[in-house]
């Protein structure tokens, strides 16, 4: 959730057993039509501190339970002869991350970018900080995105848009990690006659919920609660490096002994502490034109964000979706996975947008396509809706003996849940492998193991990972210090099962199971965008935990002997997306393309089924849609 978070307990699985093979060359593809995005404001003006005027600039918004509620804005200055426009928009930044003067995103922050004050303030708007309640010059106790918080940036929205004395009435929001989920939040749950003002939010790797953050499907990550909490509770909120507004310094710690006693809990279960830090169902609220980012490579906010809130906005809001490879980071800032591949076109598109519509001008945003998704071979294309792409359905069964994508399937698979450092020992996982594709195969969306198996405890712990295999045999790695696998993954608690009719996890309480009998399982994987070349393999690891870069994830802690059951009436299989074959590629600008004239070589997807391997039919069955949300049964031996 945050940026400076780096929980990293170990590599990914296979990183002390496998040689890195690289995933492509270092410069990006630069096949497809160009594109590029066309903002309207220019660099006219000067910065205007908040030290220069703080009577005006400096303000506290009084919470709904009277909480002082600090914002500061930097404006427009007058330079070589300009003078900004009298009424102007706002870009608010909401977080927990500054104290006052200090801005969030400051050149020395990101050296690929501008500061993000100046950049803005230049091209006539104001950019206000409202430090989160709990943090800096605010009142009240950090309660990480709860309701309190929600109802802030109602507040803090409705005065900049109504009374701060620069407004046109037209408020925007900027920033990633908490800065983000700030403005999902706000946007789909606050209240309406205060967030009518918010036209434009433009979240960059937000969670979808704070238990996404911790857990995933039941499974808790190693610590992380605790962890994550602790650090808010004493890097955020009582030591941020000066001693702010003494006066509030006690109300830090009223809502506390709530957020370290859940942070114990590491049942997996959806509790209602969990419940009120969800902001998914607010998605279909917001009316805020959405320009949503997310690296499918974010070893920290993991992109499950996107699986229930992006495709959730509703179709009469102007909604874009910005996904490709790289981390916890802005597009423009691959600190650690393919630095060459980061974009630069990332300010021109942001203030394109916010040139729409908090200026209210032509700058063809509407025309963009919905979805810009990149493979992990780098090319970009475009795409109708993310995760759910509407592209054809495809299948890989698991069959014994390791094979994945065979036609007739039948026996079993054994092995034992249990924790392990590196690669899995013997017995500790079971490891299917596709033969080597005769054509090129491109997996997209979220993938979905549909897996029979029988566990004899009544609780056990399964954990997946999708890799791509190179030609060479060895398992394909992004370039840069991560070294992170060309992959996905995913984790389900068996005792957590219950359908997610509404596109997520939310089951309030584990349920045990009755060991040795048959159930079908789901599990999840991250949204992804695995590119497979010809000759390559897709590699399915099922076990009792995965690491990789956010961590690990916990095995139940019973050693349970699960079955993987390979059957025509009880098939395990791997259900994914496949690209619609029409769909346009992309070239895109990019770090090594800086002043550059893009070439544009209009071009479409293609066919990518791996010579057909992921369209055959299973057991006399083709593919069909996903179907992880229906309900679960147990089917009696």
């Amino acid at each position: 959730m945050t940026k400076y978070i780096r929980v990293v307990l170990a590599l990914s699985v296979f990183a002390s057993v496998f040689a890195p093979s690289a995933a492509t060359a270092r410069s990006a593809r630069d096949r497809g039509k160009a594109w590029e995005p066309k903002p309207v404001s220019k660099a006219l003006y000067g910065t205007k501190s908040p030290d220069e005027d703080p009577d005006r600039q400096r303000h506290y918004v009084q919470g709904h339970d009277g909480t002082d509620l600090y914002v500061e804005t930097w404006l427009p200055a007058p330079k070589s002869g300009k003078t900004p426009p009298k009424r102007i928009p706002t870009i608010l930044i909401m977080t927990p991350y500054v104290v006052q003067g200090q801005e969030e995103y400051p050149e020395a922050h990101n050296p690929y970018l501008p500061g993000f004050i100046d950049y803005y303030t230049a091209r006539g708007y104001a950019v206000a900080q409202h430090h989160v309640r709990g943090t800096g010059e605010s009142g009240g106790c950090l309660e990480q995105t709860a309701q309190n918080q929600v109802k802030d940036g109602a507040n803090v929205v409705e005065y900049l848009g109504t009374k701060a004395p620069w407004t046109n009435g037209r408020v925007g929001m900027y920033g990633a990690s908490y800065d983000a989920e700030t403005q999902i939040s706000t946007a789909g749950q606050g209240d309406p006659d205060k967030i009518k003002y918010l036209k434009a939010i433009i979240p960059t790797a937000s969670v979808g919920s704070q238990y996404d953050w911790n857990f995933m499907d039941g499974v808790p990550w190693s610590g992380q609660p605790a962890i994550g909490n602790t650090f808010y509770l004493a890097g955020v909120s009582l030591f941020p490096g000066n001693e702010p507004a003494p006066q509030h310094y006690p109300e830090k710690l009223e809502c506390q002994d709530e957020v370290m006693l859940s942070s114990a809990d590491q049942s997996g279960d959806f509790t209602d502490y969990w419940r009120e830090r969800e902001y998914r169902p607010g998605a279909p609220n917001v009316k805020a034109a959405t320009l949503m980012v997310h690296g499918l490579r974010d070893f920290n906010v993991q992109p499950i964000t996107l699986a229930g809130w992006f495709d959730h906005l509703p179709k009469t809001t102007p909604h874009k979706g910005l996904f490709g490879v790289w981390n916890h980071a802005f597009p423009a800032r691959h600190n650690s996975v393919e630095p060459e591949w980061a974009r630069d076109d990332w300010y021109d598109m942001v203030t394109a947008w916010f040139d729409r519509y908090l200026k209210r001008k032509d700058t063809g945003v509407e025309k963009w396509p919905a979805v810009q998704v990149q493979a992990s071979n780098s090319q970009w294309w475009a795409v109708k809706e993310f995760p759910t792409t509407g592209g054809p359905p495809g299948q890989l069964s698991l069959g014994p003996n390791g094979k994945l994508g065979r036609r007739r399937i039948k026996g079993s698979t054994v092995f034992r849940e249990q924790v392990h450092i590196g690669a899995p020992g013997p017995g500790e996982a079971a490891v299917f492998q596709t033969p080597k594709v005769r054509q090129r195969l491109h997996v997209t969306g979220q993938p979905v193991l549909d897996l029979w198996l029988k566990s004899s405890d009544e609780d056990a712990h399964v954990a997946v990972e999708l890799e791509v295999i190179g030609r060479d045999g060895e398992p394909m790695r992004h370039e840069g210090s991560r070294n992170e696998a060309v992959a996905t993954y995913g984790v389900r608690s068996i005792q957590h099962r219950k359908p997610m009719r509404r596109g997520w996890f939310n089951q309030r309480q584990g349920e045990p199971i009755p060991p040795g009998e048959a159930l079908k399982v789901p599990i999840r994987f991250l949204p992804t965008d695995l590119f497979v070349p010809k000759g390559g393999r897709l590699r399915l690891t099922v076990s009792g935990s995965v690491e990789y870069s956010k961590g690990e994830s916990m095995p139940s802690g019973s050693a349970s002997e699960i079955t993987i059951l390979h059957s025509c009436n009880r098939p395990s299989v791997l259900r994914f997306l496949l690209p619609n074959r029409k769909s346009k590629l992309l070239n895109v600008r990019e770090r090594d393309e800086h002043g550059r004239k893009l070439k544009s070589n209009p071009g479409r997807i293609g066919k990518q089924t791996g010579g057909g391997l992921a369209t055959r039919k299973v057991c006399g069955k083709a593919p069909k849609r996903i179907a992880f949300l229906r309900p679960t049964g147990v089917a009696r031996r």
